[in-house]
């Protein structure tokens, strides 16, 4: 029973500190922002309360001091400081280590003494008392019975004013209760009193006063300036504002209604599922999908009318089956991106920088094993957006731009892929400074450097141990960065692609899968060989004349619909061995099937187009996995091997 506490403490706990230290970040950036502030709270206090009764001390003693100081800036006994925020933050990142040694049910050596004193540091400094400031906010919505709803409007109707007042008494006052009570009399010797908090029966009962000051709602035939004359001229009377009223909403009587005792007890909405699991279930849902394809090849060769209905059904729920488990592995991109506000706040302060981080696109859903895997990818883009691309606060000033510079991450989907965006406003790659460090290298000749275009220029940078760094840091400089990047992406069959322009800034675009684990494939047959197209990937399949082939500049090309499409011989571009009977039949139809990517189209030349099919992605061994063209295989039906297409490489 201990163990499965200890699983439900480790899950939650997580979240809570996700979410302390993402508003954290908010908090200081708005440090008016109650609802982060009441979040941050009630996150800490549950942490606290689960490791007091799980007896994990040192978690439930440092929760519990962070409590303390968050209640003084919930009641504003404090103000909300860098330095505070600083404190927090450090200490929610060693609850995160020994939380990390309970996952690992090993005893933490980790000392938390530094941190409990900075935390006290600042509970025992002295409360500046700021200066007392009050608004009409809370009267705003204040609510009237049906009693004063008449009065209101009876005020109304005879012509008289009717105000909305705040009157703060001075903070010096020895006695604020009988000095309200002298205000509310006199108020009603000026016209009448609506509504008041506190009301004048509070006060009769010597009820303490929470506020040093008195809201109410106020009919008179004096005006404005009247009324606010007449009350500063009482003693003790520090400020006073004054507004036309509206008439508020009508106070809800709730009536509270006996529940039946099922009532109470409430269905289950959500569960905790290990990802292990999920992760066998998917493999068996792959092994499940290639026994239904063999299946329904069996029993078409077959022809036995009797088991089609049977195998048809079989499909149509294997499919929907796979529909359903592969939205279990589907992930908001808010699971990583949260994290990066607090990645930006601190690199930034390292960096003295001023920096803030915009990203729009955060709920859209992604494949779990894909989230976890473009993490450090994402890290390593900011990092160099950072130290590499934003400039400092003066600098900025200098070139006319906003002290601040601007990070934004956009995430969207189109046709099954995932587009993420990292673009900063800073100064851009140097082209030139890439070309000198290049030919310093000797990855360039001065020939070479003269007639390679920027484009191909700036791929340099993705080399490993490549670095425009003047120095090395904590940060960067070691040229271990873009290299990382492009290695992971491609390695999930994906792209980067990146443009600069020099004093506004960088934008890289990684291209993703949406899935890593069964996709929708168009099989063809090129000679004896069988290969997959991902379905997302094609507009459209055709049938060719020979003659139809024109030829360009060295490039087979075809006229579809006023488009000229270039078109690649897959044969060829593979290196497959043409069949014994030699050369094509020229007078034959020629298979042509239309894939698009970044809005160009491209035409492959197949020798047959077998059909749709739902296709298993089986990862390749690591001496084939960088092979041009080909991203993956799978697992046919009759037991064969099929390579699956890399679109994105066919160029």
């Amino acid at each position: 029973m201990q163990d499965s506490y200890r699983e439900i403490f480790l899950s939650e706990s997580q979240e809570y500190l996700k979410n302390i230290s993402n508003c954290l970040v908010k908090l200081e950036n708005k440090p008016d922002d109650l609802g982060s502030l009441n979040e941050i709270f009630r996150c800490t206090h549950t942490l606290k309360g689960m490791s007091a009764t799980m007896g994990f001390e040192k978690i439930a003693q440092l929760s519990h001091l962070m409590e303390d100081l968050l209640d003084e800036l919930r009641s504003q006994k404090k103000a909300v400081t860098s330095n505070i925020i600083d404190s927090l933050l450090s200490s929610t990142d060693i609850l995160e280590q020994l939380i990390q040694d309970v996952r690992l049910k090993q005893d933490s050596n980790i000392d938390i003494s530094s941190y409990l004193e900075s935390l006290k540091k600042f509970l025992s400094e002295e409360a500046v008392p700021p200066e007392e400031k009050i608004t009409l906010s809370d009267i705003d919505g204040i609510g009237l019975n049906e009693t004063e709803q008449n009065r209101f409007k009876q005020a109304r109707e005879k012509g008289l004013n009717v105000f909305k007042l705040k009157i703060l008494i001075a903070r010096n006052c020895a006695m604020k209760e009988a000095r309200a009570f002298l205000l509310l009399t006199h108020l009603k010797r000026m016209g009448e009193v609506i509504q008041s908090v506190p009301g004048l029966e509070d006060l009769k009962r010597e009820q303490q006063m929470e506020q040093p000051f008195i809201s109410a709602i106020f009919s008179t035939k004096e005006d404005r300036e009247a009324v606010r004359r007449g009350l500063l001229n009482l003693s003790e009377i520090e400020e006073v504002i004054i507004a036309a009223a509206e008439i508020p909403p009508l106070e809800a009587k709730a009536k509270p209604q006996p529940q039946e005792p099922s009532a109470y007890i409430k269905k289950i909405q959500s569960m905790r599922i290990p990802v292990q699991r999920l992760d066998r279930i998917m493999n068996l849902m792959g092994e499940l999908t290639i026994a239904k394809i063999q299946l329904v090849e069996m029993v078409q060769s077959l022809k036995f009318a009797p088991l089609d209905e049977i195998s048809t059904t079989l499909a149509r729920l294997t499919s929907t089956l796979q529909d359903e488990i592969m939205q279990t592995r589907l992930l908001p991109a808010s699971y990583i991106l949260d994290a990066f506000n607090r990645v930006v706040r601190d690199l930034s302060k390292k960096k003295n920088k001023e920096v803030d981080l915009e990203i729009i696109g955060s709920e859209i859903e992604l494949d779990r094993i894909v989230l976890d895997e473009i993490g450090d990818p994402m890290v390593h883009l900011l990092r160099n957006a950072i130290d590499h691309g934003i400039e400092t606060p003066q600098e900025r000033i200098a070139g006319g731009k906003n002290p601040r510079g601007k990070i934004s991450i956009t995430v969207s989907r189109q046709k099954g892929q995932i587009y993420i965006e990292v673009a900063d406003d800073g100064k851009g790659i140097d082209v030139s400074g890439v070309r000198r460090i290049a030919l310093e290298r000797g990855l360039l000749t001065e020939l070479e450097a003269a007639n390679l275009d920027e484009k191909k220029l700036l791929e340099l940078i993705t080399l490993p141990g490549f670095s425009t760094a003047k120095e090395v840091s904590d940060v960067s400089g070691r040229g271990v960065g873009l290299d990382v990047v492009k290695i992971k992406i491609e390695s999930l069959g994906g792209r980067v692609d990146f443009e600069t322009k020099p004093r506004a800034g960088t934008r890289f675009l990684l291209t993703l899968p949406l899935t890593l684990a069964i996709i929708k494939a168009m099989l063809v047959r090129v000679q004896r060989e069988m290969l997959a197209i991902p379905l997302m990937s094609i507009r459209e399949t055709i049938k060719l004349r020979p003659e139809e082939i024109k030829r360009v500049q060295n490039f087979e090309v075809v006229k579809v619909r006023d488009e000229v499409i270039p078109i690649l011989r897959m044969d060829r571009e593979l290196g497959i061995a043409r069949n014994a009977a030699g050369e094509e039949h020229t007078n034959e139809l020629i298979p042509l099937v239309i894939i698009e990517y970044e809005k160009k189209a491209l035409g492959l030349v197949v020798n047959k187009i077998v059909g749709e099919q739902d296709i298993v992605v089986k990862p390749l061994p690591s001496f084939v996995k960088r092979t041009k063209g080909i991203a993956g295989a799978t697992i046919l039906g009759d037991g064969r091997v099929a390579l699956i297409l890399d679109i994105m490489s066919l160029r």
